[in-house]
């Protein structure tokens, strides 16, 4: 299914850094030297990190040079974790990467002193979003054992169990939180008739907008923000994926027009995110392969209730263009470069330039995409912007 392999276009910028603090790493290359150094972190009651890298990755190669030389990640990590290496993709590496499931490149796995794997981070990370996970990891791993040794005698509280749940989340180890709801919904909910504030919190990661506790849990949106604090977003968009998911897997547009009605209002105040009561629809017809519909939904609104409205038209359009990039359908791009033409006929603007480009480039029409680029350059107000253009151009010049 498209919605599986979405891929998003990315420019990476490496530049050189020079610094004194590194983490230091033990490179494995071997089961034997993985023992090894499982075995040191357990007797030195440290927990275990694991890098899991390719020569090939961009990303990669900005963890090492931007991340594991920032003072305050070494600072941590070394005098809080074992910190091994390996190349996902040497002989013992591919095997390590399939026994872990590896997802792609960089990534990180974490595991407590026992040997037990707690939590696992996937792609480029800043060092200060680093330093809070790991930390996150450290001061959860402590609170998990507390919570773990209760729920095993039977003595876990519901305000207990949801403070479990929640910290097992928060540490990253999605499997092991996702076993724990299924069980809190089974063993605490189920004779329920209302939503007690514990119930609210383990939830709201779990639920669609089809769950039956949807009407109760979504009644009163203060409290919903009180109970959730920091998550609130987060299990927004949680749930916002799980109904976009079961809406495309079943079919179901009652379930697109749900969530532009009732899940939209819940979050617009929250985000800057483009019209979340459109997005969904856009996103529902393209990865059920509707095609005709998505353009004549595109099409109707620009001529209705968002008539010469270019900022919207350029949203619905760059959101296609972005999700179609690995497929590059040509009935869409086609129709994407009118959508472009309409928005810079309205105005024009660097945004409109650059993604008319970019579509240009997908059809192939090198000279187009030039002439494009070059009048996006002309628009660029900002540095990152002219850096944008410029790679491009440089990428499309060296073909």
């Amino acid at each position: 299914m498209k919605i599986e392999s979405n891929i998003l276009l990315l420019l990476l910028f490496i530049a050189p850094l020079t610094v004194k603090s590194q983490v230091e790493f033990i490179e494995v290359e071997t089961l034997e030297q993985m023992k090894a150094a499982k075995k040191k972190a357990s007797d030195g009651m440290l927990m275990l990190f694991v890098d899991v890298y390719a020569t090939w990755c961009g990303p990669c190669k900005m963890m090492d040079s931007e991340v594991y030389t920032d003072p305050a990640v070494a600072d941590y990590m070394n005098a809080h974790y074992l910190s091994v290496r390996m190349d996902g993709e040497s002989d013992f590496g591919r095997i390590y990467a399939s026994e872990q499931q590896l997802e792609g490149y960089p990534s990180m796995f974490i595991f407590s002193d026992d040997g037990e794997r707690v939590s696992n981070i996937v792609g480029f990370t800043p060092a200060g979003e680093l330093v809070t996970n790991l930390k996150s990891v450290v001061d959860g791993h402590k609170k998990v054992k507390t919570y773990r040794a209760q729920y095993q005698k039977g003595t876990l509280d519901a305000e207990g169990f949801a403070d479990y749940i929640t910290v097992v989340r928060d540490m990253g180890n999605q499997e092991e939180a996702d076993r724990l709801a299924s069980e809190y919904m089974d063993q605490v909910m189920e004779a329920k008739s209302k939503l007690s504030d514990d119930d609210m919190r383990v939830v709201a990661f779990y639920m669609d907008l089809d769950d039956t506790w949807w009407e109760e849990f979504s009644s009163d949106p203060d409290r919903l923000r009180r109970i959730l604090g920091e998550d609130y977003m987060l299990a927004m968009e949680k749930i916002y994926n799980n109904t976009l998911v079961k809406a495309v897997d079943e079919d179901r547009i009652d379930l697109i027009s749900k969530m532009a009605n009732e899940l939209a209002p819940l979050v617009e105040l929250e985000t800057i995110s483009w019209d979340l009561r459109s997005l969904p629809f856009i996103q529902y017809y393209y990865y059920t392969n509707k095609t005709d519909e998505l353009i004549s939904y595109v099409d109707k609104r620009f001529v209705s209730d968002r008539k010469d409205d270019h900022r919207w038209l350029y949203g619905a359009a760059s959101q296609i263009t972005d999700m179609d990039q690995q497929y590059q359908t040509e009935q869409l791009l086609k129709k994407e470069l009118e959508w472009y033409a309409a928005c810079i006929e309205l105005e024009e603007h660097f945004d409109y330039y650059f993604y008319q480009g970019m579509v240009f480039f997908f059809l192939k029409e090198g000279v187009n995409a030039k002439e494009s680029f070059s009048k996006a350059e002309s628009l660029a107000s900002t540095q990152e912007e002219k850096a944008m253009v410029e790679q491009v151009l440089g990428y499309i010049n060296g073909q």
